[in-house]
C-alpha cells in the first residue's frame, strides 16, 4: 500500500512538471478530467452493451440448440407414430402424430425468429445449414404425411409402398448430419462469442481499474493546483473586499448627500413659490381689494344718477370677485398656508373634505390621530402627492368612492390612495404623463417609492413610501 501511495504521488509531481511546462492551468486539468470522466462512461458503457449482447446472442444459441433438439425429438416421436400405426394399425397413434407434427411447426416457427437475430443472419454457414434441415425435415414431414393419409383411408398397400421406397430413411439420415453440422457450428459460434465476452470482461475490468486512477490522479492534482491558486488569490479576495467596502460606503455617502441635495432643492422652490404666493396676496390682493372698494364706491354714487354704468360696474365687480378667489386658489396652490398654521394631518383633512364635497365622494380616510413631527417640506411633498392624486381622481377616474391612507412608523411613511373609478391601461403610461412622472421625480429624489397600478374598470391604486424626516430644530 504504501508503495502505490509513492508511486501514486510520483505520478502526481510529473503530471505537475508536464502541466508547468506546457503553461497547464487549473481549467486545462479541470477539463482534462472532465473529458476523462465523460469517455470512460462512454467506454464502460460501450463495453457493458457489448458484453450485454453478447450474453443475449449466447442466450439465443442456447435457445436454437434447444429448439433444434425439440424438433428431432418431435420428429423421432412423429415417425414412431407413423410405423406404430402402419404395424398396429390402432387409431390411437394419431393424437401422438398430429400432437408432433403441431410441435415441429413450432419449434421450427421458433428457429426461424431466432436466426432473424442481427448476428445471426450474418451468419451464412448457419443459415445455410439451417435452410437445409428445414428442407429435409419438410420432405420428411411429408413423407409421413402422405403415408398417414393412406392409412386413414385403408389404403395400407400403397402407405407401405411409400414407406419401402427408402425416402424417409435417407432424409432421416439427412436430417442427422444436418442437424450434426447445424450443432457444431452453433457450438463453435458460441465458443466464439464466450471467448470475446470473457476477453471485454477483462478488459472491463482492467478498465474499471486503470481510469479511476488516473482520474484520481488528475484531480488530486487539481485540488493541489486550486488549493495553491486559493491561497494566492485569498489576499486579493481580501483587498476586493475592503475596497468594495470602501465604495459601498461612498455610494452610501453620496446617496445621502444627493438626496439631501435633492431636498435642499425642493426646499428652495417651496422657498420661492412661499414668497411668490405671499407677493401675491400682499400686492395682488390690495390692488384688487382696492378697486372692489373704488368700484363700489362708484356704484353707490352713480346707481340713480347712471343705471346703465352701475350695471356694469356690477358686472366688473363680479369678474373682480372672481379674480380675488382665483388669486386666492393660485396662493394656495403655490403654498398651502393651512400647513404652516395647523399643520400637515388638518390640511389634509380640509383638502379631502373639500374634494369629497365638490365630486360627492364616499370617503374612507385612515390619518393619525396626532400632529406629525416631520419636515415641512417632506409635509408638503405629501400635501400634493395627496392634492395631485384627488385633482386626477376628479378629472379622469369617475369614481364615487376614494381611500386616503396616510400611516407612519419611526422610519417610513406610507400614503395610499386608491379608487373605485374606471381606471386606466398602464401601458398607456408615458413621458407625457407631467403629473404622475413630476410626483415620481418628487417622491424618487428623497429615496422614497412611488407605484401607481390601474386595470380598465377596476379603478386605480397609487401607493407611496417615504423616510420619515424628522423636524429640524428652530434656529435660535
Amino acid at each position: 500500500m504504501q508503495k502505490i501511495r509513492t508511486q501514486l504521488m510520483a505520478l502526481l509531481d510529473r503530471l505537475e512538471v508536464i502541466s508547468d511546462t506546457f503553461g497547464g492551468n487549473t481549467v486545462a486539468l479541470l477539463t482534462v478530467s472532465l473529458l476523462l470522466a465523460a469517455a470512460m462512461l462512454v467506454v464502460n458503457d460501450r463495453l457493458i452493451v457489448n458484453t450485454r449482447e453478447k450474453t443475449d446472442l449466447l442466450t439465443k444459441l442456447d435457445q436454437l440448440l434447444m429448439e433444434e433438439w425439440k424438433t428431432q425429438a418431435s420428429l423421432s416421436v412423429a415417425e414412431s407414430a407413423q410405423r406404430g400405426y402402419l404395424l398396429t394399425r390402432s387409431e390411437n397413434y394419431f393424437a401422438p402424430y398430429d400432437e408432433a407434427t403441431q410441435e415441429i411447426s413450432e419449434h421450427l416457427q421458433n428457429i426461424n425468429t431466432l436466426l432473424n437475430h442481427t448476428n445471426l443472419v450474418k451468419h451464412i454457414t448457419i443459415q445455410n445449414i439451417m435452410n437445409q434441415l428445414v428442407n429435409s425435415i419438410a420432405k420428411k414431414s411429408a413423407e409421413m404425411s402422405v403415408t398417414i393419409d393412406f392409412a386413414k383411408k385403408h389404403q395400407f398397400d400403397k402407405a407401405l409402398a411409400v414407406v419401402k421406397l427408402d425416402s424417409g430413411i435417407k432424409e432421416s439420415a439427412n436430417v442427422q448430419m444436418l442437424s450434426r453440422q447445424f450443432e457444431k457450428e452453433i457450438t463453435d459460434y458460441r465458443h466464439e462469442l464466450a471467448e470475446a465476452r470473457n476477453n471485454m470482461r477483462r478488459m472491463m475490468r482492467w478498465f474499471v481499474m486503470a481510469c479511476p486512477l488516473i482520474f484520481v490522479s488528475l484531480v488530486v492534482l487539481v485540488i493541489r493546483r486550486l488549493l495553491r491558486e486559493l491561497a494566492e488569490k485569498a489576499n486579493l479576495h481580501e483587498r476586493l473586499t475592503d475596497e468594495n467596502a470602501e465604495y459601498e460606503r461612498n455610494i452610501q455617502t453620496l446617496t445621502v448627500s444627493l438626496q439631501r441635495q435633492a431636498l435642499q432643492a425642493q426646499t428652495n422652490i417651496e422657498r420661492e413659490r412661499y414668497q411668490l404666493s405671499r407677493e401675491l396676496h400682499d400686492e395682488l390682493g390690495s390692488l384688487l381689494t382696492a378697486i372692489k372698494m373704488d368700484i363700489s364706491w362708484a356704484i353707490k354714487y352713480l346707481k340713480d344718477s347712471s343705471p346703465q354704468i352701475t350695471d356694469k360696474l356690477k358686472k366688473t365687480n363680479q369678474y373682480l370677485d372672481r379674480s380675488i378667489n382665483f388669486k386666492r386658489e393660485i396662493v394656495q396652490n403655490l403654498h398651502p398656508s393651512m400647513i404652516k398654521s395647523f399643520g400637515l394631518i388638518a390640511s389634509l383633512q380640509n383638502l379631502v373634505d373639500e374634494a369629497a364635497a365638490r365630486n360627492h365622494w364616499q370617503m374612507d380616510i385612515i390619518m393619525p390621530e396626532q400632529e406629525l413631527m416631520m419636515n415641512e417640506t417632506l409635509s408638503l411633498i405629501i400635501y400634493r402627492l395627496v392634492q395631485e392624486s384627488l385633482n386626477n381622481c376628479s378629472k379622469y377616474a369617475q369614481a364615487s368612492g376614494v381611500s386616503v391612507h396616510l400611516m407612519h412608523d419611526d422610519q417610513h411613511i406610507k400614503l395610499e390612495i386608491a379608487d373605485n373609478g374606471i381606471g386606466f391601461d398602464m401601458s398607456s403610461l408615458n413621458s407625457s404623463n407631467t403629473g404622475i412622472s413630476g410626483m415620481r421625480n418628487r417622491v424618487e429624489s428623497i429615496g422614497g417609492h412611488y407605484e401607481v397600478t390601474s386595470t380598465p374598470g377596476q379603478g386605480t391604486s397609487t401607493r407611496v413610501m417615504l423616510p420619515f424626516l424628522a423636524a429640524e430644530p428652530a434656529n435660535n
